[in-house]
């Protein structure tokens, strides 16, 4: 019985452990049959790898042999003409607008005089429009809307590059004696023209229909030089015959700009101008009149000393300005009218927005005999600029003179904006 029970037992133990060892093995089969596999395919891959790089290789070498197989391209390149054309973007002209008004106080008991009176006005409005015609010119065009009326100002038409250094302007301009004349109102550094300027020039200024010529010359006697010849009819009536203009009129204008320092400029110019003042033509009744020949001449001299440190330039500096006029016109073979005049002003830039200053203003009458007869101003004035696009000034006129009874003192305030991409141009 206990023999038995041994035998029994010793069968289930081999039985046992022959089905583990069973299982082993056929796990160690399923693992080196997993390894194969993935062995084949490493090996697989690798034979693609290998395939398609050969396949480019092959494709550079087939391309670089058809490429080289190639004629050259002998084709003769058409020439494109261009017809000179603006873009349609830029057809359209820049705009501008500009507005003056101001409130004045007449500084007397009676609150007026025979010139003015305490209130406020409105002074114009200028429509700046200037455009380039193409590659060689533009047109600036002004017109100038103010409660009596509309005005052209200017209107003309300017050829950069007629020859080497020299442009051309023609059409109606304000004419480049000295450096204000040149100027809009509504762009000058006081409310008004100096009183020499408005009594020996008219109260307009040079305003003339002709043609200018702008040479930059080679440097001579300064830094930079240029030299304007401007040829007009003679429409001023205050110094030349008006209406019945006579023709040429000729100016001339010798600019000089030299560089001080980094910081400061000096320019200085001499102006001359000769036209004639008779009167040939018929008047408004239809009479015809022809009146000896009377030659006008006229003689100015500028000065501007610019001062603005190159660190500082938005919140300080300093300029000086001064302008002398000379008059002789011939009224009859033996009477002229002789006057001179000039201004000096003084201006500070107190920071980015404010600025103050004072003008010093004296003249000879507009008159035949004015020996010993005068007017001289004071003009103290601060501007404050609001922003790029508005600007208030306040400021104080004292005149007198051997012509006055009493001073004439007034005090305004002025306002003026603009709009477009120009706005506030000096011309």
């Amino acid at each position: 019985m206990f023999k038995s029970s041994l035998f029994i037992i010793a069968i289930l133990l081999t039985a046992v452990t022959f089905l583990s060892a069973q299982k082993v093995a056929q796990k160690v089969s399923s693992e080196d049959s997993l390894k194969i596999e993935i062995e084949k395919l490493g090996k697989r891959l690798q034979l693609l790898e290998t395939k398609n790089e050969e396949d480019a290789l092959k494709k550079l070498r087939e391309d670089a042999k058809k490429t080289a197989e190639e004629k050259p391209n002998t084709t003769i390149a058409q020439k494109t003409f261009k017809s000179g054309q603006r873009s349609l973007q830029a057809i359209n002209p820049e705009i501008s607008v500009t507005g003056d008004a101001y409130a004045q106080d007449v500084l007397n008991e009676d609150g007026f005089t025979q010139t003015a009176r305490s209130g406020a006005y409105f002074r114009v409005v200028g429509l700046h429009i200037q455009s380039n015609l193409d590659p060689f010119s533009l047109t600036k065009i002004t017109i100038e809307i103010t409660p009596d009326g509309i005005e052209l100002g200017e209107a003309y038409v300017t050829w950069n590059k007629l020859f080497a250094n020299i442009s051309l302007t023609a059409g109606k301009f304000r004419q480049q004696f000295g450096v204000l004349n040149r100027w809009h109102v509504h762009s000058l550094d006081q409310f008004s023209f100096p009183l020499a300027l408005k009594t020996i020039l008219g109260d307009e200024g040079l305003n003339q229909i002709g043609v200018s010529f702008n040479w930059l010359m080679p440097s001579l006697i300064a830094h930079s030089n240029m030299l304007t010849v401007e040829i007009t009819n003679g429409q001023n009536d205050h110094l030349f015959s008006g209406e019945m203009f006579s023709f040429p009129a000729l100016l001339a204008h010798f600019k000089n700009y030299y560089d001080l320092n980094q910081n400061t400029y000096l320019e200085w110019g001499v102006s001359a101008m000769n036209g004639k003042n008779n009167l040939k033509g018929y008047n408004e009744q239809g009479t015809k009149i022809i009146e000896a020949n009377r030659n006008t001449n006229l003689a100015g001299f500028d000065l501007t000393l610019f001062w603005e440190p190159i660190n500082q330039a938005h919140y300080h500096s300093l300029l000086w300005r001064s302008e002398l006029y000379y008059l002789n016109k011939k009224i009859a073979p033996d009477t002229s009218l002789k006057a001179w005049g000039g201004y000096s002003y003084l201006e500070y830039k107190f920071n980015e927005r404010l600025f103050g200053g004072v003008r010093l203003d004296y003249t000879l009458p507009y008159k035949i005999d004015n020996s010993g007869e005068y007017i001289y101003g004071i003009v103290p004035y601060i501007t404050w600029w609001q922003s790029h696009w508005a600007r208030f000034r306040l400021q104080y006129n004292y005149t007198n003179g051997t012509l006055f009874n009493r001073a004439d003192q007034k005090l305004r305030l002025q306002f003026t904006w603009a709009i477009g991409p120009h706005k506030h141009d000096r011309y």
